[in-house]
């Protein structure tokens, strides 16, 4: 597997959270819930769009 810096660091990002949240799966989650609240502005959220729909052949 190849060792890929950038997935590293989210990585231990993420475990730096866990021990600060305790393991605690609840903590974690209002955790990235408030950062998604502080930074909203940022983020990024797209209408999905939405599939054409097939028509039947009939006859």
């Amino acid at each position: 597997m190849i060792n890929d810096p950038i997935v590293q660091e989210v990585r231990n990002i993420r475990h730096q959270i866990e021990k600060e949240c305790h393991q605690d799966p609840e903590k974690y989650y209002q955790h990235l819930k408030s950062l998604q609240e502080k930074l909203s502005e940022r983020l990024v959220c797209r209408k999905p769009n939405p599939l054409p729909v097939a028509k039947q052949k009939t006859g």
